[in-house]
C-alpha cells in the first residue's frame, strides 16, 4: 500500500503542469514557473530526507561519501547533505535566472500570450505540487529509518537529474521558441518530453548481473582502452567496484 501511494503521489506531481497546460489554458510562462517550483521544492524535500536519515541511521556515506565516479575525489570536508544542497541550490538559482531571461525573450518575440504569467494559476499549481510532495515526504518518513544509504543516494541523484533535464531543455528548447516564434506547438513538445523524462525516474532501474550478449559481441570487436580485457570482464570488474563502494557507504558511522 505504501509503495502504491508513493507511486501515485509522484505521478500526480508530474501530472499537475501537464493538466494545467493541456486542459486549464495555462500559459507557457505559468507552466515553466510551476516546473521551477517543482524542482526547487523537490530538492528541498530530498535534503530533508537526507538530514533525517543522517540522524536516524548514520552511515559512512553521510560523512565520508564515496562517489560513483573514479574521477571524483572527496576530501571529507563536507557531508553528503552539504554536497547535495550546494549542487541543487546552484542549479536551481541558475535555472531561475535562465527562466526569467527566457520569459523576457518570449515576451518580446512570441506572437501569442505564452509569456504572460498567470499568478493565480501559479499559486494553485505550486500549492498542489507542495501538498503532493509533502505527502510523499510523510509517507517516506514511515520507512526512512530502514532505508539503505544506496536508496537515499539514488533518490538524490534522480532529483538532480530532473533539475538538469529541465535546465537544459529550457536553454535549448525555449531559446528555439524565442527565435522561431512557433511557441504553442513547440512548447507542447517540451511538456511531453519533460513528462517522459520525469516518468523515467519513476521506473525501476535495470541492473543486470551480466551484460546482454549482443552488446558484448559488439563491443568486443571494437578496440578499447583496456587491451586484452573482454567487455564481460570489464563489466564484472565495474560491478564489483560498485558493490565495494556501496558497502563502504553503508558502514555504520560512530
Amino acid at each position: 500500500m505504501i509503495r502504491f501511494v508513493h507511486l501515485a503521489t509522484l505521478l500526480a506531481v508530474i501530472a499537475v503542469p501537464v493538466v494545467g497546460w493541456f486542459t486549464q489554458n495555462w500559459s507557457g510562462a505559468t507552466t515553466l514557473v510551476v516546473y521551477w517550483f517543482e524542482t526547487a521544492a523537490g530538492c528541498g524535500f530530498i535534503a530533508a530526507r537526507i538530514l533525517v536519515h543522517q540522524r536516524w541511521s548514520p552511515r559512512r556515506g553521510h560523512f565520508r561519501y564515496a562517489p560513483p565516479s573514479e574521477n571524483r575525489r572527496t576530501t571529507g570536508a563536507s557531508t553528503f547533505l552539504t554536497g547535495f544542497v550546494v549542487t541543487s541550490t546552484a542549479f536551481t538559482l541558475v535555472h531561475g535566472i535562465f527562466l526569467a531571461v527566457i520569459i523576457v525573450l518570449l515576451d518580446r518575440h512570441a506572437a501569442d500570450s505564452i509569456a504572460v504569467i498567470g499568478w493565480g494559476d501559479v499559486r494553485l499549481g505550486a500549492l498542489c505540487v507542495l501538498a503532493l510532495l509533502a505527502l510523499d515526504f510523510v509517507i517516506d518518513l514511515l520507512t526512512l529509518r530502514g532505508w539503505p544509504f544506496s536508496r537515499l543516494e539514488q533518490t538524490a541523484q534522480r532529483g538532480l537529474s530532473r533539475v538538469i533535464v529541465v535546465h537544459l531543455t529550457l536553454i535549448f528548447g525555449m531559446a528555439g521558441i524565442a527565435v522561431t516564434g512557433a511557441s504553442s506547438s513547440l512548447f507542447s513538445v517540451f511538456v511531453v518530453l519533460k513528462t517522459m523524462a520525469a516518468l523515467s525516474t519513476v521506473v525501476p532501474q535495470w541492473e543486470p548481473a551480466r551484460p546482454p550478449r549482443w552488446l558484448s559481441r559488439l563491443l568486443n570487436r571494437i578496440p578499447n582502452a583496456y587491451p586484452g580485457q573482454r567487455f564481460e570482464e570489464f563489466w564484472a570488474s565495474g560491478r564489483a567496484d560498485e558493490q565495494t563502494r556501496r558497502e563502504r557507504n553503508e558502514q555504520p558511522w560512530r
